[in-house]
């Protein structure tokens, strides 16, 4: 899965890059935070369809975060 990183600059205003805009992700947008992370998906979309595309997002994490365990847990000691 891609990621990207975006700053936001002085007056508050987040950059989206292009692959999200050509995804879709244009003109107006829902953000839905807590207190770490947050959703972002075009303004209309249906719940159910960001709740089965967070699901695959979530796996793809669980995924990362089991690669990076793996790689602690070969590590030679020392």
């Amino acid at each position: 899965m891609v990621k990207f990183q975006s700053k936001i600059d002085q007056v508050g205003k987040l950059y989206l890059p292009k692959p999200l805009r050509d995804a879709g992700i244009t003109n107006v947008i829902e953000i839905q935070p807590n207190a770490l992370a947050a959703v972002i998906y075009r303004k209309g979309t249906p719940l159910k369809d960001v709740l089965i595309s967070m699901r695959i997002i979530a796996a793809d994490l669980e995924h990362q975060l089991s690669q990076q365990k793996t790689i602690i847990e070969e590590a030679p000691e020392h």
